[in-house]
């Protein structure tokens, strides 16, 4: 047993490649590069990988429409989808619509021929840009200085008191 146990630590040290000293100098600028290297390899393989699985299913899709081509399928399949494109069709009209009226009338010439996403972009901008009025209140006086009415001036700091002292004397004039 103690053969076996001296014979796989052999084996251990042969597999691990160099054993490691403490004391011996490491280059680790090597180490780095053969990382980077077997990353592009591994990156390369996969990128490799993909474009064989595209090409699969472009070839697919190619010999699918050939064999309908062949058995003059493409009639139902186009039979199938007409439907849904006229749906889209409706619904896309009516989207184009909405986003156009909301532009001004010598914009929607020009923007007519854009497609949805640009569109719907260009409107969006248009909206955030508006100002936004304020709503009107018949018979709302305009009363800037109404914060000071209901504070106590002998707590307001030496410049409140100053700038304010006016309202602090129309309060009490009004109160009698």
């Amino acid at each position: 047993m103690k053969e076996e146990g001296v014979q796989m630590n052999d084996v251990n040290e042969s597999q691990e490649g160099k054993p490691t000293i403490q004391g011996e100098n490491v280059d680790y600028k090597a180490l780095y590069l053969d990382e980077v290297q077997n990353a592009k390899k591994l990156r390369k393989r996969a990128q490799d990988a993909e474009t064989t699985v595209q090409e699969t299913v472009k070839d697919r899709e190619t010999q699918k429409v050939k064999q309908m081509k062949e058995q003059e399928k493409y009639k139902e399949l186009y039979e199938s989808v007409a439907p849904f494109k006229e749906k889209w069709e409706a619904h896309e009209s009516t989207r184009r619509e909405k986003l156009l009226s909301k532009l001004p009338e010598e914009d929607r010439e020009s923007l007519g021929q854009k497609d949805l996403d640009t569109l719907e972009y260009i409107v969006s901008i248009k909206e955030e840009s508006k100002p936004v009025n304020p709503s009107h209140t018949p018979a709302q006086s305009r009363n800037i200085k109404s914060d000071i009415e209901g504070k106590d001036w002998t707590k307001m700091d030496d410049r409140d008191r100053r700038e304010n002292w006016d309202d602090v004397v129309n309060s009490y004039k009004n109160k009698n």
